[in-house]
């Protein structure tokens, strides 16, 4: 028998193709063997990711779907936006979501969030492997259903996981939390699709996608407790935009180091940024960066250059206001806290960034989970168009495009 010998560079290039990466995840793999396999891709255009999924389902003691994940360790914060197409088709209980999971046997140990084909969401979890999920004892219901995209949060903190949830233009809500104790520090993490039939596939589409190592808050709401320094702590920094119609996100420039202040060229074909306190730019078509000695700063103002919007409220909640002449106005009557205004270049829309509300009040600091809003000015409640990881150094110059269409705001992961 004659023996064949692959050269080094062909194992090499088969070695990487089987583990290649797909977008910001390590692999994808279809988990208990499921009848029908399925699939994760990633469009780096509109940097979307579509799972199809098989299997029957994961509940009991064997779970049966398509994952794609990546490892990761410690403490982290998922946010994403998820959507199960052809919702007329299929079993309601279909699945996506985010999963963290501590290896890929079909009976591990693993935490779910499962947007299901008929709107319901639901936390649920496994505590130990091989262990039955208990109805209703290892599951938290959210009382809201929604046939549609809906934005997925589940943050780690120590042995506790969190999920919030928001229909899009909502504010995300806290859904429950529940804490593994043995749960290990290194896990799986990722998005899923399950069709709840073996004998079909379903589809899923998932795009903002956030994974984020969180650090721990530098205020505390209560001042007999010491505040926690962080200003030798480094994350690393994306610039973003974001359509204010559709919510979509569009990551032009991203690096290992500190970026901050981003806001368009008069053009909109430019996005100038800080980067280490040094001035660059980034070509929004070739997406190229270099040090940039051009592009003055839009200044905020209205048309009619009538009004002048500020935050006010220190040491309450921050809220934002307008002011004509000796006439001040407050616009906003938020539950958390309103910063950095900016007024659409048509004058028609307010976007500014929100804070939690047991955020520090008396300034806007770094590293926590904040959202953009936008406001109509002619009447009418703000709107949630993202949800992120950043805060001092994401909005504070005039964000909008000069076409009003879209914002542009710096994001930490």
């Amino acid at each position: 028998m004659k023996k064949y010998f692959l050269p080094l560079s062909v194992l090499l290039f088969l070695s990487t193709l089987a583990y290649a990466q797909i977008g910001e995840f390590e692999k994808a793999e279809d988990i208990g063997n499921p009848k029908i396999k399925g699939s994760s891709s990633y469009n780096t255009e509109n940097q979307t990711y579509t799972l199809k999924g098989g299997g029957s389902n994961i509940w009991f003691n064997h779970d049966e779907f398509h994952f794609l994940y990546k490892k990761l360790k410690g403490d982290f914060m998922l946010t994403a936006n998820f959507q199960l197409i052809g919702n007329e088709d299929g079993n309601g209980h279909r699945k996506t979501g985010w999963m963290i999971r501590e290896s890929t046997d079909h009976d591990a140990v693993s935490v779910n969030s499962c947007l299901h084909g008929d709107g319901l969401v639901v936390l649920q979890w496994r505590l130990m492997r091989g262990a039955y999920m208990r109805d209703p004892e290892e599951e938290i219901f959210f009382p809201k259903q929604y046939f549609g995209e809906t934005i997925i949060q589940l943050e780690r903190i120590g042995k506790t996981i969190t999920m919030r949830m928001a229909h899009p233009g909502e504010p995300l809500e806290d859904m429950g939390s529940v804490t593994l104790p043995e749960l290990k520090d290194e896990v799986l993490i990722g998005p899923y699709a399950l069709a709840h039939d073996p004998d079909d596939i379903q589809e899923a589409r998932i795009w903002n996608v956030s994974m984020v190592k969180p650090v721990a808050p530098s205020w505390h709401p209560n001042r007999l407790v010491k505040t926690i320094s962080r200003d030798d702590i480094l994350l690393n920094s994306k610039i973003e935009t974001i359509e204010i119609k559709t919510g979509k996100r569009n990551v032009v420039y991203e690096e290992n180091t500190k970026l901050e202040s981003p806001y368009f060229d008069p053009s909109g074909s430019t996005i100038f940024f800080k980067k280490n306190g040094q001035k660059n730019e980034v070509n929004l078509k070739t997406k190229k960066s270099n040090l940039s000695n051009s592009g003055s700063e839009i200044i905020d103002k209205i048309n009619d250059g009538s009004y002048t919007y500020f935050t006010k409220g220190t040491n309450s909640t921050n809220q934002i206001w307008r002011k004509k002449g000796e006439m001040e106005s407050q616009l906003t009557w938020d539950l958390d806290h309103a910063w950095f205004p900016h007024v659409s270049p048509d004058g028609k829309h307010l976007a500014y960034l929100s804070f939690p509300h047991d955020a520090k009040p008396t300034e806007a600091v770094s590293y926590q989970r904040v959202s953009i809003k936008v406001l109509p000015l002619d009447g009418g409640g703000p709107r949630t168009v993202a949800y992120f990881y950043g805060g001092k150094g994401s909005f504070e110059n005039y964000s909008w495009s000069p076409d009003g269409k879209s914002l542009v705001f710096m994001s930490n992961f």
